[in-house]
């Protein structure tokens, strides 16, 4: 079955942190009605599954009148064309996609193994992500009207933070590897808006181990 509670989280980050755990995420809280809210972003790969990802700046989202038109806080999304729901394989910006594997970049992972430099050049390279993502936290933080959108899976905390996760790409998974979480119109992204300068940057995660090519299920075809 497809992810729970696809949504969008509109707010105004205030901080971040990284979360060590089953899986290592930097963790970001922001601040909109009904919260505070984390969101909670893959920034190291797990279960062998490499993480891949692209920070577009300049980015046109395919629905920015929507966007701008939301409420701050979480809104729920339709797993359909026609609206805000993102699909990696399926969404178009100006009849061209709105993002393609050949722009994403392998993050690795880090090595316990081998040459103090060769540890070192990996565990540089394995922090490339996280390093992009705090650099964006910091000047949407420093725009008084900067608002981040992070498209995922909302979940509710009982009684603590809610938040949303399941940022990244939730499609193409190998169908004994979260093959339960695929389904087309539910992709996670952050998507930055800085108003001061008239800008959007995208940040889109997904795993090697998914396919870019997938049927109506959003299972690979």
């Amino acid at each position: 079955m497809p992810i729970t509670n696809y949504s969008v989280l509109a707010g105004d980050p205030v901080s971040g942190k990284v979360v060590t755990g089953a899986s290592t995420h930097y963790q970001i809280t922001m601040n909109a009605p009904g919260g505070p809210f984390t969101v909670a972003v893959n920034i190291q790969s797990m279960d062998g599954s490499e993480v891949l990802y692209a920070i577009e700046e300049g980015f046109t989202p395919p629905d920015e009148a929507g966007l701008l038109a939301l409420p701050m806080g979480m809104t729920a999304l339709q797993s359909a064309p026609g609206g805000l729901a993102l699909d990696f394989v399926r969404s178009q910006v100006n009849g061209k996609p709105m993002i393609t594997r050949p722009q994403m970049t392998l993050l690795p992972q880090m090595r316990s193994k081998g040459s103090e430099e060769e540890r070192l050049l990996a565990r540089a390279r394995s922090s490339a992500l996280q390093n992009a993502v705090v650099t964006l936290l910091n000047m949407t933080i420093a725009d008084k009207d900067g608002v981040i959108y992070a498209f995922g899976s909302a979940y509710a905390d009982k009684g603590k933070v809610d938040g949303i996760h399941d940022i990244h790409m939730n499609q193409g998974n190998p169908v004994n590897n979260h093959g339960g979480d695929n389904g087309i119109w539910q992709d996670g992204a952050l998507l930055i808006h800085l108003p001061s300068k008239a800008t959007w940057t995208a940040v889109f995660i997904a795993f090697q181990t998914q396919s870019w090519t997938t049927d109506g299920a959003g299972n690979p075809a």
